[in-house]
């Protein structure tokens, strides 16, 4: 890949709440802490091989997995970035009907919303936008 001269974002999902116990952290601290080894861990091994090919990205997984603290602090990071070049943000919006309803129920707003509350969620964000159609769509 690297002959080739192939780029990519590699992220690590970062979790802390509502999914299964395997696959949260423990803390919203301790995704931080995670998430940001994980971007280290990136620039070294690019760094031992030549020019950047491989672009960490931070990956809040969407809104109902991630608490406001665990947000906030991947906002951060994102503005801090590393070596003052900040790092991008990927995640998604609510996939279904039920996951839309329970963000509103439980965050008083829409996930869009809620990212932007947190932290302005990023002027290096990508976002996939998903619409929840009826039939009648």
């Amino acid at each position: 890949m690297k002959e080739a001269g192939l780029r990519a974002f590699i992220g690590k999902l970062s979790m802390d709440i509502s999914s299964r116990p395997s696959y949260v952290e423990p803390s919203a601290q301790a995704s931080l802490h995670s998430a940001m080894s994980f971007v280290e861990k990136c620039y070294a091994l690019d760094e031992a091989n030549g020019p950047r090919l491989i672009e960490p990205i931070l990956t809040p997984r969407f809104v109902p997995t991630c608490s406001d603290t665990l947000l906030r602090g991947l906002g951060d990071l994102a503005v801090q970035g590393r070596n003052s070049v900040p790092l991008r943000i990927q995640s998604h919006l609510a996939e279904s009907e039920d996951q839309v309803a329970w963000v509103k129920s439980t965050r008083r707003a829409d996930d869009i919303d809620v990212f932007d509350k947190v932290r302005p969620l990023m002027r290096n964000r990508i976002s996939l936008i998903l619409m929840i159609c009826s039939i009648s769509c």
